[in-house]
């Protein structure tokens, strides 16, 4: 897990140099619009056992609410013919679908516009509102940077997944989880 934070200090040191290049924050406190359909967003491992941290910290009845949030997601997945197994990679869009725009499709962790687990969070929760070069395009919230995206060398969002994905596997695990299945998983253990 060291190297993990290594690399979170890493994303921090490069938020910080967008930040100052672009002259501040690019979200607004109150918007969580990118929380609201990430119920499938794919978590690697090592992001998983500090996630865990953090939801181990919570009240119990905070982790309680997060587990129905999840399993609520799970089973609107289930009833559309998804599951753990066959969500990722391939299904992973049309699955989306089904749950986008949706209470299901909201983050588990999401909690009246507030992250519960913010200082855990996964590393695209940590980049998204910039851009961020992700393997194949810039990309970027819709609500931010508009017209200006390009002024602004991006965070190499592919680069800190392949590192996440290198520490998963050495971790021995080689599949990343959705989201919801992975809370769901991380609160039964």
């Amino acid at each position: 897990m060291e190297a993990y934070h290594e690399l979170l200090d890493e994303i921090q040191r490069d938020v910080e140099r967008l930040r100052e290049e672009s002259g501040g924050v690019p979200c607004p406190s109150h918007c969580f619009s990118c929380c609201q359909n990430t119920a499938t967003m794919a978590i690697s491992e090592v992001e998983a056992r500090d996630l865990k941290v953090g939801l181990e910290a919570l009240p119990i009845e905070i982790r309680s609410h997060i587990r129905r949030k999840a399993e609520q997601s799970i089973r609107k997945l289930k009833a559309h013919g998804y599951d753990a197994e066959n969500i990722m990679p391939d299904a992973g869009m049309e699955a989306i679908g089904v749950i986008k725009g949706t209470p299901e499709g909201e983050c588990p962790m999401l909690i009246g516009g507030v992250c519960s687990v913010y200082e855990h969070r996964p590393v695209i929760c940590r980049v998204w509102g910039y851009p961020i070069h992700s393997g194949n395009e810039l990309a970027c919230c819709h609500k931010t940077f508009i017209g200006k995206r390009r002024r602004f060398r991006p965070l190499s969002y592919d680069r800190y997944w392949k590192v996440c994905q290198k520490l998963s596997t050495e971790l021995g695990a080689t599949r990343k989880t959705p989201n919801c299945y992975l809370v769901s998983r991380l609160l039964s253990e």
